[in-house]
């Protein structure tokens, strides 16, 4: 059992009863800053006592219906909760929902559900195209949670009836209610200045054992790019910087905290006007910096001595392609010999340097996808100790690119073969069967729910997701994408740019693709 120097503390006196459920592992729960959002969202409301579950899928094999899943501050069954909260940050988690939902004593499918049983209300970033989860959730909320997630959540526990609950949610900005509402926009605050700045609800005591090792602290949301195969990029809303003050006031926190180390939390962290500035807080303050992937384009050599300074070991940049027309069909033009400047200051520091790569470009030769990338990769590793992660391209609903079909499994398995014999360095990879799984889980239709109740108990397993979705004739897969706006099944969501308008973009990136 993992203890906790802070978390929640329920109240037995408050009018309803809300479980947070995070469908995976401890780690994943605890390192989410939006889990932690909500959480202390709803427990500023003096009328809800709210608890949080987990999924313990690091001991996945000795999970089954049989197992009960509880309250990590009760003991209390999900199923004795007014409303159930899920977290939908992944698409491979969605079997997780539904093992949660049946370990919890609550009928998967939303059809079963009685007025005894809990609302099941999901959100996060995958709501976006509700249709894979509809027959299993009672409603998605489409946005940020500072908008309307409370209210929907007052609106649920005030009603009279199930039936009533739903009605009322269906009106409220941001909620899609399968049987009761027609679609909905995604919601969130234009500015973060009038919103709290996110802090942790909860702590783990050992930052080493609960997989947490720095404390969160959010820089930004929405993205300044729109890279064509990037579902936040167009989905997160406008780009929108944290003031610096809100910043010092979550640094002040993690003084606080179990955590000498800050992880800051952005899609592009450099490009925060204030970045030299909280990295110079940091070190005044005695934290150590944690950073994510970097655009090449935001990050200027002259800061890595500073950066390393502050304890940042490794240098995590995503080039995509060694390719320039590639890059450029996935919006990333970056100039190789910057990107090589900044690899060989990071060498001449001590630091680490992860190339984040993608190959299966469908369109591109081989030789221009593979070797190019791993002509760039042998360049760095002359200049710094270098690791790679490659992953397939990955066609997501919202982006220019949900019209564009995914290699099979065989041929990316055959480009990640010519990709490592051609360099000399580390390379991890994922599985090409649960990346072809995501791509239909984001794009497709009420057809995908059947591919997720076939991988139940099975979802660590790569070839259950290929079985799945070999018998399930889903009319959307990862090689039959939507041809045009017209066929896009989730166009009732509107969370982005507008269908026509990424069927726009797409036939001009088509364009970038055809063989020299």
């Amino acid at each position: 059992m993992i203890r906790e120097l802070s978390t929640l503390s329920p109240d037995p006196s408050a009018g309803a009863r809300v479980c947070l459920l995070y469908p995976n592992e401890y780690r994943g729960m605890a390192s989410n800053l939006g889990f932690h959002i909500v959480c202390r969202l709803l427990n500023e409301d003096p009328e809800l006592s709210v608890e949080r579950s987990y999924l313990p899928t690091d001991a996945y094999e000795r999970l089954g219906p049989e197992r009960r899943l509880v309250s990590l501050e009760t003991g209390t069954e999900l199923s004795r909760f007014d409303v159930v909260c899920v977290s939908l940050q992944f698409e491979l988690d969605y079997p997780h929902v539904l093992e949660s939902l049946i370990m919890g004593g609550i009928p998967p499918l939303r059809r079963d559900r009685s007025e005894g049983d809990p609302i099941v209300i999901a959100g996060g970033p995958c709501t976006v195209n509700p249709l894979p989860m509809e027959p299993f959730i009672d409603a998605f909320y489409v946005g940020e949670a500072e908008a309307t997630f409370r209210e929907g959540v007052r609106r649920v526990v005030e009603a009279g009836s199930r039936r009533e609950a739903l009605e009322e949610l269906a009106d409220v900005p941001g909620f899609y209610v399968p049987g009761h509402s027609e679609g909905t926009e995604r919601v969130g605050p234009d500015s973060l200045e009038g919103t709290d700045p996110p802090t942790l609800a909860f702590a783990p005591e050992s930052p080493e054992l609960s997989g947490l090792r720095a404390y969160p602290v959010e820089l930004s949301r929405g993205c300044p790019y729109a890279c064509s195969f990037c579902l936040g990029g167009h989905t997160a809303g406008e780009w929108r910087c944290r003031p610096l003050e809100h910043v010092d006031r979550v640094l002040r926190h993690a003084l606080d905290s179990p955590y000498d180390r800050v992880a800051l939390i952005s899609a592009s962290p450099a490009a925060h006007p204030d970045f030299e500035t909280i990295v110079d807080r940091c070190l005044e303050l005695g934290l150590e910096l944690s950073l994510p992937s970097l655009r090449v384009t935001d990050l200027d050599p002259d800061l890595l001595p500073t950066l390393r300074e502050a304890g940042v070991r490794t240098l995590t940049l995503a080039p995509e392609s060694g390719s320039e027309r590639i890059r450029e069909f996935l919006n990333k033009p970056i100039d190789e010999d910057y990107l090589l400047e900044l690899v060989e200051t990071a060498g001449r520091l001590g630091m680490r340097v992860r190339l984040y790569l993608i190959v299966g470009v469908p369109g591109f030769p081989v030789e221009e996808d593979v070797l190019e990338s791993a002509r760039l990769v042998r360049a760095c590793a002359e200049r710094a100790e270098v690791t790679v992660s490659v992953n397939p391209l990955i066609p997501k609903a919202f982006t220019p690119l949900q019209y564009h079909p995914m290699l099979p499994v065989r041929e990316i398995r055959r480009r990640y073969r010519l990709f490592a014999r051609e360099v000399n360095v580390r390379v991890s990879t994922e599985r090409p069967e649960l990346a072809r799984a995501q791509s239909l889980l984001s794009r497709g239709d009420r057809d995908a729910a059947q591919v997720v109740e076939r991988v139940l108990w099975r979802a660590r397993s790569p070839r259950a997701w290929s079985r799945a979705m070999r018998s399930v004739k889903a009319r959307i897969d990862p090689e039959r994408p939507p041809s045009g706006p017209e066929e896009v099944p989730y166009d009732f969501i509107r969370a982005g740019p507008d269908h026509g308008r990424l069927h726009a973009l797409y036939s001009r990136l088509v364009g970038l693709s055809e063989p020299l």
